[in-house]
């Protein structure tokens, strides 16, 4: 995994670990620090750095190189 996989993953955890204190703030302690909109879109951002992630993950692999991650062959 490159560094820059790693932090796109990183900042998807930390938007996300921001996201559930909140949540669990609100729903415990009745004490949200964020509004809808801001919940929105620390969301939201969590997703996009997820998902820039995975493509980022999906770029390293050289083409016709096959994935035999879960003891599934290739069939043609």
């Amino acid at each position: 995994m490159t560094r820059n996989e790693k932090i796109a993953f990183w900042a998807a955890g930390a938007c996300t670990a921001a996201f559930l204190a909140d949540v669990v703030a609100g729903a415990f302690l009745r004490a949200e620090f964020l509004s809808d909109v801001a919940q929105a879109l620390l969301l939201a951002l969590s997703c996009s750095f997820f998902v820039a992630g995975l493509l980022l993950v999906e770029a390293d692999e050289k083409p016709g190189a096959t994935s035999n991650m879960n003891g599934e062959e290739e069939t043609r």
